[in-house]
């Protein structure tokens, strides 16, 4: 669909792509005002949010992004959001800012670390990672998560 669009296809691809837009946007609106309205835990050196499977797994990492220095929550402390891939598996993102990076802040390293802990693997960049863990493992990650960042800090 974008090639036929970048072909000039004007019509029916079009279309699609400015509902999936549409879509996307709207799926990121409501995950950001479902963060502002559930709050997020504050834990040590990281804040969490869990989104079960009311945001896609695929974009709840977006959200953790846009959410970072909203009311409520911490700019200061780097954010991980758990969704639900399905019953046996949990997705985890967590999303960093700049001046946490720089002051030793390494989400690759924590969600590559505490995921392996709890039987999972992740990894990423610094300022954004990832991880894949068994669903009702999300407890003993955050702390693995927090006692890793708290390292990184001091």
């Amino acid at each position: 669909m974008g090639l036929a669009v970048c072909l000039g296809e004007r019509d029916a691809p079009l279309e699609r792509a400015r509902t999936l837009l549409s879509n996307h946007r709207r799926n990121l609106s409501e995950g950001l005002t479902l963060v502002k309205e559930r709050g997020v835990t504050q834990a040590g050196t990281v804040q969490w949010f869990d989104a079960g499977d009311a945001i896609r797994e695929t974009i709840v990492g977006i959200v953790a992004g846009m959410a970072l220095g909203t009311d409520g929550v911490d700019s200061d402390k780097p954010i991980i959001a758990f969704a639900s891939t399905d019953e046996d598996e949990t997705k985890v993102s967590s999303r960093a800012t700049g001046p946490l990076v720089g002051r030793g802040v390494d989400l690759s390293v924590v969600m590559r670390d505490a995921a392996q802990s709890v039987g999972g693997d992740g990894g990423g960049h610094d300022i954004a990672a990832g991880a894949t863990i068994p669903a009702g493992e999300e407890s003993a990650f955050i702390e693995a998560a927090d006692e890793i960042i708290s390292d990184q800090l001091s």
